[in-house]
């Protein structure tokens, strides 16, 4: 017979079991096992509070904490600590302060308090935008001997560089965060899904081939969890985009069906939806792309949009994107129903007043207009889009931008600026439709006949030598001609110019 003692053994809160399964980010086993908390309510309270955190639950946290008088030191301290990050994440920066300094004062460098407290002051700091002092508590955390704590700060110091527009150094700290985390058995899930995605953020982004694989590699040794659910789906959508501009299409499908999977909501999987019928129609798969994109609209229209924050509303302005060459109408009831929203779209770790938000937006509603006949206003819209992605050196969403603003202008310069962007992504989809806008006639207004024909025959690879000999020519004119598509072009040398012809090999 099972003995009164022996029930309340099975039933006794196991501690290192809450440690494993919260640094695993798996929530619903933390409430589980705090459900068996019973004789310590003050740390139970502390403890739900931590699992509030990491679920964005900033109001009940406050509420829970706000009336606990802990009689031990560290249960004081960690109230404060918890009371800090959750007034902070509701902009009270003051009252964060005054709770994260308190604990500060109270703890020694080199326990976890103290690494905690640090820590979320220095995310106060960057929210606040006092950079520099952020980065200044930072430095003391990359000397933690916990590998956790390095990693996080690793993490809010690529914060900070994305702040400066410093993407070098975003990535660099960024990898520096992996490293770390891969020295510990019992790397923080939580942070570590924050740091995958918003490398594949950049590799999206940006061409970053080496960071990209050790982000699947990363990706693909996680287990799936509660709290890295997001993060999971978002990071798996942006290896998919990796993959579309790589030209791998079949891979790009696979990816955004596996995110599809994984969507923490209805919301996120119409973006899945949007995703998978955007690469469609632009690899010419006409059919496909309107079946998705009608389920995409079936599913959106019966959904509330106010409430969300983040990426998932980016697909109003894709719905209109995609709808404007089919159904006007339904293009503009997307376009309105987006703008009403007020707010702009969160993109990973984004930050409220990130011009990158304004240009996600900007570029969908540009194609939409342009397509409805409001030429002139999308003109002005793509027009900035693309001096934002330009500034931050986002190159295919420039040539995007470019490629469009070629369309709605009929201006060469544009294409000219599309081909360059383009470069470093010769297999995608863009790179094929700017080599089929950049036809033998598309730049003969920047350019004389005699200018012409010299570029055609350097195109076909003769040395300024021959091209004096097939034109009967000197030389010496000839080489003026050639610096003149040097400058004309924007580029340095014949490699350069000739590259921004060739069309991308198919495999």
């Amino acid at each position: 017979m099972t003995t009164l003692k022996q029930a309340k053994r099975r039933l006794r809160f196991d501690e290192e079991a809450f440690t494993e399964a919260f640094l695993a980010a798996d929530y619903p086993e933390c409430r589980r096992l705090l459900s068996e908390l019973r004789d310590d309510p003050v740390r139970a309270v502390l403890l739900t509070a931590r699992v509030d955190f990491r679920e964005q639950r900033f109001l009940e946290m406050i509420q829970a904490l706000a009336g606990l008088k802990p009689k031990k030191t560290e249960a004081a301290v960690e109230r404060d600590i918890l009371l800090g990050v959750a007034y902070g994440n509701t902009n009270d920066y003051s009252t964060a302060r005054l709770r994260l300094d308190r604990a500060l004062e109270k703890t020694r460098p080199g326990s976890q308090q103290h690494a905690d407290a640090l820590f979320y002051k220095a995310v106060v700091a960057w929210l606040e935008h006092e950079h520099r002092e952020s980065e200044t508590l930072m430095q003391a955390s990359l000397e933690d001997a916990a590998p956790n704590n390095r990693a996080r700060a690793h993490m809010l110091l690529s914060w900070i560089a994305v702040r400066r527009r410093d993407l070098d150094r975003q990535v660099r700290e960024l990898m520096k965060a992996l490293d770390v985390f891969a020295e510990t058995d019992q790397p923080d899930e939580y942070y570590r899904g924050k740091v995958l995605l918003t490398l594949a953020l950049l590799g999206r982004e940006l061409p970053l081939p080496a960071e990209s694989q050790r982000v699947r590699d990363t990706l693909a040794v996680m287990r799936p969890a509660a709290g890295t659910q997001l993060s999971q789906f978002q990071t798996m959508r942006y290896l998919g985009w990796i993959d579309a501009l790589q030209g791998d299409e079949l891979a790009a499908f696979r990816a955004f069906r596996a995110a599809s999977a994984l969507a923490p909501s209805e919301h996120w999987r119409v973006l899945c939806l949007t995703d998978r019928a955007y690469l469609a129609r632009n690899t010419g798969e006409p059919t496909f792309a309107q079946d998705v994109l009608q389920e995409a609209h079936e599913m959106a229209q019966h959904l509330s949009w106010s409430e969300t924050q983040r990426e998932e509303r980016s697909s109003l302005f894709v719905l209109a994107e995609l709808f404007a060459t089919t159904d006007p109408a339904l293009s503009q009831k997307y376009l309105a129903q987006f703008r009403s929203l007020n707010t702009a779209v969160m993109i990973g770790i984004s930050y409220d007043d990130d011009p990158r938000t304004r240009a996600f937006a900007a570029y969908s509603a540009g194609k939409a207009m342009f397509e409805l006949g409001e030429r002139e206003e999308a003109i002005a819209i793509l027009s900035e889009a693309r001096e934002i992605f330009d500034a931050f050196h986002y190159g295919w969403r420039t040539a995007l931008c470019a490629l469009a603003l070629h369309r709605a202008t009929g201006e060469a310069a544009w294409l000219i600026e599309a081909r360059q962007k383009i470069a470093p992504w010769p297999k995608s989809w863009i790179a094929r439709e700017i080599a089929e806008a950049s036809d033998a006639g598309a730049d003969s207004r920047l350019l004389s006949k005699a200018q012409r024909r010299v570029l055609d025959l350097l195109l076909e690879g003769k040395s300024n030598a021959g091209i004096a000999k097939a034109l009967g020519r000197s030389p010496y004119t000839v080489r003026n001609h050639v610096a003149q598509l040097f400058r004309t072009y924007n580029v340095t040398n014949r490699t350069q110019l000739a590259g921004l012809f060739r069309a991308p090999k198919k495999d």
